[in-house]
């Protein structure tokens, strides 16, 4: 298991995206008010689609200790139906339209104060940046105005992982696509049971971004806000006593 320290040369930075890139709760509540206001002629249909998303999301956590032997898409919707009784295209329509479409005018507004800047520097720096979420990712980064920083986007659901964290396997898959070792790289989570257990599971590096104070004995790092990040990771930076040429891995 890493301890709570960084690499020494850091070469990749990999990060989840859903409560770390962007401040979820309130995107969230302002999700609602929209759907809600979207149904007010048809108060039936919201809640239909109010249980809809519920009985996804809680798919997503049923299905997080599966091992990943088939397509967790179609398994993850497979759920939903059972759930609530609808039909595939149902479920997908709505999942598509109010967790993958509607809520990205609103990304912007409840980003991470700060998220910009950090991961900037850190791709100036030449580093290189990966993504892996539960869910595909695209889109939302453009939204949050950093797509063009990430040299790999990966989800849960994306064909070579088929797993949710806290396997460890996206992690993995992400650091072979940017050509990085596990000693080497970091992982920016926000969950401790999802994303530092992936991480550790990985041998990689985990800072976790939490409002809680930060504890070095818990086999992870611990920040406030992603100015902190960008503070820790400059320190380290210097420390390795490389030139930014360096640091970049080929």
């Amino acid at each position: 298991m890493p301890d709570a320290t960084l690499p020494r040369v850091l070469r990749a930075v990999v990060f989840d995206v859903d409560g770390t890139l962007y401040r979820q709760p309130p995107l969230r509540r302002a999700m609602a008010l929209r759907l809600m206001g979207a149904h007010l002629a048809h108060p039936f249909r919201g809640l239909t689609t109010l249980r809809i998303l519920s009985a996804y999301r809680r798919g997503q956590e049923a299905l997080r200790e599966e091992p990943g032997t088939g397509s967790l898409g179609a398994a993850q919707l497979q759920f939903a139906c059972r759930e609530t009784g609808a039909r595939p295209d149902e479920v997908q329509a709505t999942v598509t339209r109010w967790m993958e479409t509607a809520p990205l005018d609103l990304l912007p507004r409840h980003a991470q104060p700060g998220m910009q800047e950090c991961i900037r520097e850190l791709h100036r720096r030449g580093l290189k940046l990966g993504v892996l979420s539960d869910y595909p990712a695209d889109s939302k980064l453009v939204a949050l105005g950093v797509g063009a920083q990430f040299h790999s986007v990966l989800c849960a659901q994306s064909d070579d992982v088929g797993v949710f964290k806290p396997n460890p396997r996206g992690i993995l898959v992400s650091l072979e696509r940017l050509g990085a070792q596990p000693a080497d790289a970091l992982y920016v989570g926000d969950r401790v049971d999802v994303d530092a257990a992936a991480a550790r599971a990985a041998n990689v590096a985990c800072v976790i971004l939490s409002r809680r104070t930060p504890r070095r004995d818990d086999g992870f790092l611990s920040v406030r806000t992603f100015d902190e990040l960008a503070r820790l990771l400059a320190d380290q930076h210097q420390s390795s006593g490389l030139s930014s040429g360096a640091q970049r891995h080929e």
